[in-house]
């Protein structure tokens, strides 16, 4: 209630209308007619006295308080504001409420008497309606779908009974973000006027009331939901007495589609992840089978060239299957290839000696028959170069054999326990009376080094580093040999000054064939077999040889890694 002046009940007047009040008459249930007033003395809780008017419409002081009907009067900025409970049981077919201000104090006169209705008499007090919970029980039994709202209404629109809720929530899914891209997402935040409606209009409540079912879409009035309404007109005796409305968003629409999208989405993420398992796992195995026939490729062909294996992969018939069989194809054919090249040696030593050998002794008969005839005739000349040619020849042949003879023995050689220390210091001293012109210097180990291998062979390939590093060692410079142990290894090297090897050649040094040296000026033949052998004796014993250029000044570095017996390391 607006009020500039608030006057209260003064509890020394026998009256109780000389006050700010307010009057509420109501039939009850048993048809009496009763009028009530709240006239309170202070602000604060208040009760209803329940009050006899007078001839001349005054209110006794002496009023019976009503306990059922309390309230909280409550000053504001500009008036006071009064909230009411009053019991259903207490109200009948009417009910009307009248609101008195007084201003002046001392006179204490109603100046404004504002009501709902006329209440001095039964017949102008306004109805009152009650919604009917035997209706409520009825349309809630039918059961509640979310999203979708339920009117029962009389023929003045009013409304008997409601059930359900227009707003609803959606279920929350981990990939909603991800189908909000594709459906834009329904909105609950909408402005519902007609959620506490007691009466309920528009057209198709209008023309299920003429009876006449209808339909009508309209927007909610913040617009950002549409609402369904369907209107059906309840017959009784041929009569129509009310309606019943059926309202929805259209969010259900947008909801139904966005669960048409995600079940879409879901099956497809589910099919593209299978396919996607499939995939990887046949690529997988293809992977698997082709790094197989690699490693079987890599190790079917030894260090030394030769082909070890000639069936790789699988018998499969697919394309993997058929790449397989072809590089067998082309592993027999090289392993072929190799045995003729490993027998073309001993086979050219061996057929060659016999006509060396007639060339030779044909050299000598004509030597001979010209010291005869003429003994400085200029043919000697020519007999002494062909001999020295030959000797050259038979000089290729005796080192082609050589290789080939190691290669044997290779095979054959049985293994001993040997202090490598003792014969390479044995070799050193032997070196220094086959090449008297050339220094060496020896730093060897101090401790005993035991291996296990065939001593001739290491010796064999002491040999031939020695032998190369005397080829390109520079006047006056020492060949450096040191043998030290680390770890369960042995360390052989051999260091000589000189010419540096080539970056590109340091790897290629050990095969067959290889050699760094100019044959013009010699007077052996060299074919690049030496440090072909030396790797074929350290790879017989387990161990690894490498070529280097010397850090410290110009000249190569050879260094032979070979294994130790594990028990005397063990015993160091």
């Amino acid at each position: 209630m607006r009020d500039e002046r608030v006057v209260y009940r003064d509890a020394s007047l026998m009256r109780l209308d000389r006050c700010d009040h307010l009057q509420i008459v109501m039939q009850e249930p048993n048809q009496q007619f009763y009028r009530y007033v709240v006239t309170p003395e202070a602000p604060g809780w208040v009760n209803a006295y329940k009050v006899r008017v007078s001839n001349r419409g005054t209110f006794s002081y002496h009023a019976q308080t009503v306990n059922r009907i309390q309230g909280s009067w409550r000053e504001i900025k500009d008036g006071y504001l009064l909230e009411l409970r009053i019991p259903l049981s207490l109200i009948g077919d009417r009910l009307g409420f009248a609101i008195a201000d007084v201003d002046d104090t001392k006179q204490r006169e109603i100046k404004t008497l504002i009501g709902t209705s006329p209440i001095q008499n039964l017949k102008t007090v306004g109805k009152v309606f009650i919604p009917s919970p035997e209706i409520e029980r009825i349309i809630r039994s039918l059961g509640d779908t979310p999203g979708r709202r339920l009117w029962v209404l009389d023929r003045q629109q009013r409304v008997l009974a409601k059930s359900g809720d227009l707003k609803r929530e959606f279920p929350h899914h981990p990939l909603n973000a991800l189908y909000s891209l594709l459906l834009s997402p329904a909105s609950e935040e909408f402005k519902d006027d007609h959620a506490r409606a007691s009466r309920l209009e528009g057209e198709e409540v209008n023309s299920a009331l003429r009876g006449r079912a209808e339909t009508r879409w309209h927007s909610t009035s913040d617009e950002r939901a549409v609402i369904v309404s369907a209107a059906h007109p309840v017959w009784v005796n041929g009569q129509v007495i009310g309606a019943v409305v059926v309202e929805e968003t259209s969010n259900r629409i947008q909801t139904v589609q966005r669960q048409a999208i995600a079940n879409l989405f879901n099956k497809t993420l589910i099919v593209f992840t299978i396919v996607t398992g499939l995939l990887l796992a046949f690529a997988t195995h293809l992977s698997v089978r082709l790094r197989s026939l690699r490693n079987q490729a890599e190790t079917a062909i030894d260090i030394n060239g030769r082909v070890t294996a000639t069936q790789i992969g699988s018998t499969a018939k697919d394309e993997i299957g058929d790449l397989s069989r072809s590089f067998s194809a082309i592993l027999k054919k090289l392993k072929q290839y190799n045995t003729y090249l490993e027998g073309m040696a001993s086979k050219l030593s061996h057929e060659l000696r016999t006509p060396i050998a007639v060339v030779r002794s044909s050299l000598e008969n004509l030597e001979q028959e010209l010291e005869q005839e003429c003994q400085h005739c200029e043919s000697y000349v020519y007999i002494e170069r062909a001999k020295l040619g030959i000797d050259r020849l038979n000089t290729i042949i005796t080192r082609l054999s050589e290789a080939t003879r190691l290669e044997q023995a290779l095979q054959n050689a049985e293994r001993e326990l040997f202090d490598l220390t003792e014969l390479v210091g044995s070799c050193v001293e032997g070196y220094r009376l086959a090449y008297p012109n050339q220094r060496f210097y020896a730093e060897l180990s101090k401790t005993p080094i035991t291996s296990e291998g065939a001593p001739d062979l290491i010796a064999q390939m002491l040999d031939k580093l020695i032998s190369n590093a005397v080829d390109f060692s520079a006047p006056d410079c020492p060949i450096k040999i040191k043998l030290q142990m680390e770890g369960k290894t042995a360390h052989l090297a051999v260091i000589n000054r000189g010419k540096a090897l080539p970056s590109e050649m340091q790897e290629r040094l050990f095969e067959s064939m290889v050699s760094l040296r100019t044959q013009s000026g010699t007077k052996e033949p060299h074919l690049g077999l030496g440090l072909y052998m030396v790797r074929l004796i350290v790879g017989y014993h387990g161990g690894q040889v490498r070529a280097e250029n010397n850090q410290e000044a110009p000249g190569a570095v050879f260094t032979v890694l070979l294994p130790i017996r594990s028990s005397e390391v063990d015993n160091w």
